[in-house]
């Protein structure tokens, strides 16, 4: 499995590679807004495969349904509240199947009650209004308004899936929406950065340069 994704990943490089070589042919950019273009078309190939490899394996496993439910709520508190990202693709693609996968097998086996998903999102909400937004290396966030607004957006997004999760009476979807907001959760921690080894409050060094 590792070994085709990391196969898959090769071939992904070079399209992307392949195609910003012809769109430069009209767009005409060099050096750093060359590389700033190439690397938004990998990232969109990259996506692009390692959202075929998930959902593939979700349907195959007849899990589709569920992953692309948790990819939704997932992706809507991510877009303002950001995170930790993989190194590399096929780290990101195993990851995301774990993520998505294994969370949609194991909803079906927990029960939530209400009482428990108040307590949780109390929790998880706290932690996005102190944490959030998560930025990386390549990915600082620039301005404490800009973060501000964000964190303020992320707050407001699982206040909303608190309550939705509360209204709907299916215990599957309840444990969809609460697995997938710990994952966003999980990957805006201290001790996940930590752990991994990677840059914290990256913007702060950028901020420090220019004041």
């Amino acid at each position: 499995m590792i070994n085709r994704l990391m196969f898959e990943t090769n071939i992904t490089e070079k399209l992307a590679n392949i195609l910003t070589l012809k769109l430069n042919k009209h767009l005409k950019k060099e050096g750093l807004e060359f590389m700033k273009m190439k690397l938004g078309v990998e990232i969109v190939f990259i996506n692009i495969t390692k959202f075929i490899v998930v959902f593939t394996v979700a349907a195959l496993l007849n899990l589709l349904k569920e992953a692309l439910f948790m990819c939704l709520i997932f992706g809507s508190v991510r877009r303002s509240g950001f995170g930790l990202h993989a190194k590399n693709s096929t780290v990101c693609t195993l990851v995301t199947l774990l993520m998505f996968i294994g969370g949609s097998y194991i909803s079906y086996s927990i029960k939530l009650n209400n009482y428990f998903v108040f307590g949780m999102f109390l929790l998880l909400n706290l932690l996005l209004f102190k944490y959030a937004p998560g930025d990386t290396e390549n990915h600082p966030i620039l301005g404490k308004k800009t973060r501000e607004k964000l964190r303020k957006q992320t707050v407001t997004v699982g206040i909303l899936l608190m309550i939705l999760a509360m209204i709907i009476p299916s215990q599957l979807i309840k444990s969809l929406i609460t697995l997938s907001v710990s994952y966003e959760v999980i990957s805006i921690l201290p001790i996940t950065y930590k752990i991994l080894n990677r840059g914290y409050k990256n913007y702060e060094k950028y901020e420090r340069a220019n004041s």
